[in-house]
């Protein structure tokens, strides 16, 4: 973990994160093990030895290296009819809070998630990226880590590092930002800025939709499914898949990237330079831009009053949004048969309307001979990028666990 330590007025971060050794099967065997106790809360060592088959002094050892790295937490549960009380295992979450930030074109977060997935605080910024250099957007996010790490109730903790999970074509393993058109950044080292800024403190960044996938699997309506997809709408459109029961990352981490699918070329220019992109008829810049051709000024909630109203050219642009999204899940459900879709992204997480109207009929349209996956809204909803940065961030430095 980190510990943070004051020096000559100016905050410095180093590593103490012990990194236990360990055949392959041994790695494997914490991880089967801490997953059921994550999976399980309140589950005993009888239980985990019965489930798992694992001999009893195997885990009573991987219990107490959780127990020493301040994983897991052990409390006496109600005691029995015959014989002593259970020591029953729990997640220990506030122990390592990793901070997380969510960047997405006009506001910025910055939040405490731990590992179970509970944000233990929060900070907002509205801060229009597009118009802002790089330097200048590290330098926001220097001011939010450092108003989150000098909170009286974070002054004591250690922290994991900084995830952040942000929309683009993102090298999670370099940390250079190939293209984000929200941002209109083209080949940004923003990791290895970050990690000047932050010397010691591990850093990650992944594409928001990826780390939004994560988050579900964890923690959201994704835990049980083998094979699943995400669905994000907001200023962009991108996508997070599950396949076989792990992040699906393509051969580059550009697995997803269905706003840019070409769905008219003789459509509206996108932001990338091509035309007629599948978010050019989801995001919403574009469904704000078609209504004020109609409506001078008119933003998303306009547009949904007008159409509830009956106002045709409002129709028109709702029941076109509502088209091309099914379509996009039709394109899932036809090439990867997933168990479920999950919504998210910051417009459907701010006008429920939309989804009314998106699951009106549904599934009445299919895709051929596979039919429509059920479609569900983000568990960890709004703050599903933020908990999905941290988990990034935690899969890597307890990646002997996770």
């Amino acid at each position: 973990m980190i510990a943070l330590t004051g020096k000559s007025g100016e905050r410095v971060f180093k590593v103490n994160t012990k990194k236990l050794g360990g055949n392959h099967i041994k790695i494997e065997n914490r991880k089967l093990v801490f997953s059921y106790i994550f999976k399980n809360p309140g589950i005993s060592r009888p239980e985990i030895t019965a489930i798992t088959k694992l001999s009893a002094a195997s885990v009573a050892r991987i219990t107490e290296e959780l127990l020493d790295e301040g994983l897991i937490r052990e409390l006496d549960g109600e005691a029995g009819k015959v014989g002593r009380r259970p020591t029953l295992l729990y997640v220990c979450g506030k122990n390592v809070p990793a901070i997380a930030i969510e960047l997405d074109r006009d506001k910025q977060v910055c939040a405490a998630v731990d590992l179970t997935g509970t944000v233990q605080f929060r900070i907002e910024r509205d801060f229009y990226i597009p118009e802002h250099s790089p330097e200048e957007t590290c330098a926001l996010i220097r001011d939010m880590v450092d108003a989150a790490v000098n909170m009286p109730e974070m002054k004591s903790k250690s922290f994991a590092g900084i995830g952040v999970a942000m929309p683009g074509l993102i090298d999670n393993k370099s940390g250079i930002v190939l293209l984000s058109t929200q941002f209109q950044w083209h080949d940004v080292p923003l990791g290895a800025m970050l990690r000047e800024m932050f010397p010691g403190m591990t850093v990650t960044l992944d594409n928001e939709m990826n780390s939004r996938a994560l988050a579900e699997q964890l923690y959201g309506k994704m835990q049980n499914e083998q094979n699943a997809v995400i669905l994000g709408i907001g200023s962009g459109v991108g996508a997070g898949i599950i396949t076989n029961g792990r992040l699906y990352r393509g051969d580059s981490n550009m697995s997803g990237e269905v706003g840019h699918i070409p769905m008219d070329v003789n459509g509206k220019m996108c932001k990338c330079g091509c035309y007629g992109c599948l978010q050019t008829y989801l995001a919403d810049w574009a469904l704000i831009e078609d209504a004020q051709r109609f409506k001078r000024d008119a933003d998303i909630n306009d547009i949904i009053e007008l159409a509830n109203a009956g106002e045709q050219w409002a129709v028109s642009i709702i029941e076109r949004f509502v088209r091309y999204a099914k379509t996009a899940i039709s394109y899932f459900t036809g090439l990867l048969n997933p168990g479920v879709v999950v919504l998210s992204g910051q417009l459907l997480d701010s006008y429920p309307d939309l989804v009314e109207w998106l699951l009106r009929d549904y599934p009445s349209q299919n895709s051929g001979p596979v039919n429509m996956p059920p479609i569900t809204m983000s568990g960890p909803g709004r703050d599903g990028a933020i908990i999905g940065a941290a988990a990034v961030l935690l899969h890597k430095v307890y990646d002997e666990y996770l």
